[in-house]
């Protein structure tokens, strides 16, 4: 039965200690006007945040040929630009 007590009283110590050492022990610890501006919304077109949500393209710049494009082309446009890729060794055997 000590050991029970012996681990949840240490493991207890560890979660104050770690939170301590972090900085995250006193966060309940809020003035209720912070607490306000870090509420969840809960609004139909908006997220968790209450913003719009915005469509941002990530870009990528080829290292090869420094062209700016979309990260969802960038797979595809590096192994044409540097000729490696399942086209490539077609056209390569073809010559």
């Amino acid at each position: 039965m000590y050991e029970l007590i012996d681990e949840v009283s240490l493991g207890l110590c560890f979660e104050i200690h770690r939170a301590s050492k972090i900085g995250t022990l006193f966060l309940a610890d809020t003035d209720p006007k912070s607490s306000k501006e870090l509420e969840i919304v809960d609004k139909p077109g908006y997220d968790v945040f209450g913003q719009p949500p915005q469509k941002k393209q990530l870009e990528c710049i080829c290292p090869n040929c420094q062209r700016n494009l979309a990260a969802a082309r960038f797979a595809p446009h590096l192994e044409k630009c540097m000729g490696m890729g399942r086209n490539s060794s077609r056209i390569a055997s073809r010559r």
